[in-house]
């Protein structure tokens, strides 16, 4: 009723109600405090909210010049963005560096919506740091083992 008003009739004597729950959701991935699938419910949430409702961004992983909102758009908006006639669903992927002077208020101004998947990246000092541990992770466990051995 709410999206289609003229859905909207008079109820009668032994009519019947049903509300279902809403069902639409989005998804979150990657360096985010946690990744899950977070119900929308009935409200209009922005992309600021959508990291805020998973815990933010991780402060030691990610990379806040990676946000990422993955979205499969319609053939009339795929046109328009691409500027040529599309006659079929597209997937487009929509990148917010929140580091730009206006990327914070893009992002409060960008809409998620259902089926929507919001992805940051890792910073790129983690994988360094990642390769760093595996290196001096082994390099120092063969040096207990000959300690151990000798």
């Amino acid at each position: 009723l709410y999206s289609s008003p003229n859905n909207d009739i008079a109820l009668r004597p032994g009519d019947l109600i049903v509300v279902e729950e809403d069902q639409r959701n989005f998804t979150a991935l990657g360096a985010l405090g946690g990744q899950t699938r977070v119900p929308l419910g009935n409200e209009m949430i922005n992309a600021v909210e959508a990291i805020a409702m998973v815990g933010g961004l991780s402060s030691t992983l990610a990379d806040p010049t990676g946000v990422f909102i993955l979205r499969d758009e319609p053939p009339s908006v795929a046109s328009r963005v691409l500027g040529k006639p599309v006659a079929t669903t597209q997937r487009f992927a929509y990148v917010l560096d929140l580091t730009r002077p206006n990327g914070l208020f893009l992002a409060r101004d960008f809409i998620i919506r259902d089926g929507d998947t919001v992805y940051v990246t890792e910073a790129p000092y983690v994988q360094w740091q990642k390769v760093l541990s595996a290196i001096t992770g082994s390099a120092r466990t063969t040096s207990e083992l000959s300690s151990i051995g000798g």
